[in-house]
């Protein structure tokens, strides 16, 4: 039976739809070379598998001498706790011409895999290590980061990779500084999958990437003079320290922190989505101040995510009591914008500050023994 409200008032309600951000800043993208015994179907060229299983019902086989890196990887990814909820694997597409095989650059198949959101991290397995200084190059113009195993290391005397890459960091893998290939395990090859898939478990500004315990792989043995030359090259090792088996170092080739690189590139993108949100859920974010101070508070929501999440130190006092916030902010007033300014309908001069947490990698305790204090 109607009941003849429209008579007297209508009620139309809109549904406000939100951009939904899909990027991740927790997955990792093996990039290697397809299975060696060609499947009955090819792989995806861009996958996301979340077991083993499912890496070896698309065709590559993880142990034995049969074994396919891209195969091993994964099972070594798998193998971390917690266990990966996905990993993405993108294979090295090949061409055959006239019986001559040409497989695509590692760089080809990451450009590829760009297209496909939700990972963060390129780990290669498999590739030639010949091809990494030309994928660091690659990812430092993109918003992820690249881990890569080194076994070249004391043989070289320097990384694979040069010290100029902020977001590529290297991994020792070797057990010791002069094992042979032979003698090496075949998950060591893939040290830097352990890392990665460990390191990535943790929110981002939450961790850092130093001591990490890894499993499915072994702990290198090395001299004091070995760790320092790591440790010098901005290199990562897996070493025993008491009875734990753990990551040390945690940064990139050019020395800053990995985790506040990942940090910066989660902050960013979240400040960036909620702005974003604010402009496609309004009507109009109007050129006043009142429509200043919508844009500032989406700019402190992001800060204080950020302060939540570990990455931004939180409000702290000197010795004399006064505060030291964790961030600021400043947005222009409207009346101090030209007309020009507010016809271009561009807000500039937006800007914050924010103080890192940190982490703390080293402590040094001194004190004394008395019989009276």
């Amino acid at each position: 039976m109607s009941k003849n409200y429209d008579m007297i008032a209508t009620v139309d309600i809109d549904i406000a739809q939100p951009i939904v951000d899909e990027t991740s800043f927790d997955n990792l993208l093996i990039v290697g070379p397809l299975p060696k015994v060609a499947p009955a179907a090819a792989p995806a060229k861009v996958g996301a598998y979340s077991s083993l299983s499912e890496v070896i019902d698309a065709g590559w086989v993880v142990s034995g001498a049969g074994a396919d890196p891209v195969g091993e990887a994964a099972q070594v990814a798998f193998a971390q706790s917690p266990t990966p909820s996905t990993i993405y694997i993108a294979p090295i597409q090949t061409t055959t011409v006239e019986e001559t095989t040409t497989a695509e650059s590692a760089v080809d198949t990451v450009t590829r895999a760009l297209g496909t959101n939700g990972w963060y991290v390129v780990c290669p397995a498999g590739v030639d290590a010949s091809e990494y200084e030309a994928l660091a190059a690659f990812i430092e113009t993109q918003e992820k980061m690249m881990v890569y195993t080194d076994l070249g290391f004391f043989a070289l005397q320097g990384a694979s990779v040069g010290a100029v890459y902020y977001r590529t960091l290297g991994i020792f893998g070797r057990e010791t500084s002069d094992q042979t290939d032979a003698e090496l395990p075949a998950a060591n090859k893939y040290m830097n999958v352990a890392f990665a898939a460990k390191w990535l478990s943790f929110a981002s500004g939450s961790e850092t990437t130093a001591f990490k315990r890894l499993a499915a792989v072994y702990p290198s043995e090395l001299t004091s003079t070995e760790m320092k030359a790591l440790a010098d090259a901005n290199m990562n090792y897996f070493v025993t320290v008491g009875s734990a088996n753990i990551t040390v170092n945690g940064k990139v080739m050019a020395g800053e922190w990995a985790d506040v690189i990942r940090f910066r590139d989660w902050l960013k993108n979240d400040m960036q989505s909620r702005v974003v949100n604010l402009f496609v859920l309004n009507p109009k974010v109007p050129y006043t101040d009142s429509g200043i101070a919508l844009v500032q508070n989406a700019m402190l929501a992001s800060l204080k995510s950020g302060q939540d999440a570990g990455g931004i130190a939180e409000e702290e006092f000197d010795a004399d009591g006064n505060s030291i916030p964790g961030y600021q902010t400043s947005v222009p007033l409207a009346a101090s914008l030209s007309a020009a300014q507010r016809a271009s309908r561009k807000l500039v001069n937006c800007k914050f500050k924010a103080r890192l947490a940190g982490a703390i990698h080293f402590a040094e305790l001194k004190g004394s023994l008395t019989y009276e204090l």
